[in-house]
């Protein structure tokens, strides 16, 4: 096949430098040398024929796009990254969804990690819902922790499947007949319900 060697160069030396998913070092190459491109009017026309040719055939050796997004997440988990953002962030790069989770599993053992964590949070959970905690509260407070947002929003659905409505009314409730419209609003602030929720519930019963 008749490809200039510069853009085989060319996709080699970016590879090495950035070690970008394979899709994303394919978009790389054909947004340098498009037709109508600078690069293009020098060294000629490629399409994705020609893109793929390079990556199968003149960088099959070099291109390791496992161990590539296994070190990614290596480095991210290292700076204390939630999973949630390392699986977005690799996303964004392009890198293949199904091998981010093979790789988070077998290489990280997430799976095992993530059970221990859903124990833990559980038992948070139950621990702040018996305290009379909104579910917008319980989700901003474990927020701030290490806990994985995804983890932390599917467990609240399972605990909370009505989110905080049957919350709010109960302890709306309790206080309607006491207080002022915007003193009722103040004192379930407060309790860290939603002022959304909060004015939608009482627009419902006025």
């Amino acid at each position: 096949m008749n490809i200039s060697q510069k853009i085989i160069d060319y996709a080699i030396w970016y590879y090495l430098r950035y070690f970008p998913s394979r899709q994303k070092l394919s978009c790389k190459i054909i947004q340098k040398f498009w037709p109508d491109s600078e690069k293009w009017k020098i060294y000629g026309w490629i399409s994705n024929k020609e893109v793929d040719y390079i990556l199968n055939e003149k960088m099959r050796n070099i291109i390791q796009e496992r161990n590539v997004c296994s070190a990614k997440i290596k480095n991210l988990i290292a700076k204390n990254k939630k999973i949630s953002y390392i699986k977005n962030n690799l996303r964004q790069k392009q890198f293949d969804p199904n091998m981010i989770e093979d790789i988070l599993r077998d290489d990280f053992l997430y799976h095992e990690r993530s059970i221990l964590d859903e124990e833990k949070l559980i038992k948070k959970i139950r621990i702040l819902k018996s305290k009379n905690k909104s579910m917008f509260f319980i989700k901003q407070t474990l927020g701030e922790s290490d806990f994985d947002i995804e983890l932390i929003e599917n467990i609240l659905e399972k605990h909370f499947p009505d989110g905080d409505a049957l919350w709010l009314a109960n302890e709306y409730e309790k206080i309607q007949w006491k207080y002022t419209q915007n003193k009722i609003i103040e004192k379930l602030l407060r309790k860290w319900f939603h002022y959304g929720d909060i004015k939608q519930h009482i627009d419902g019963t006025v």
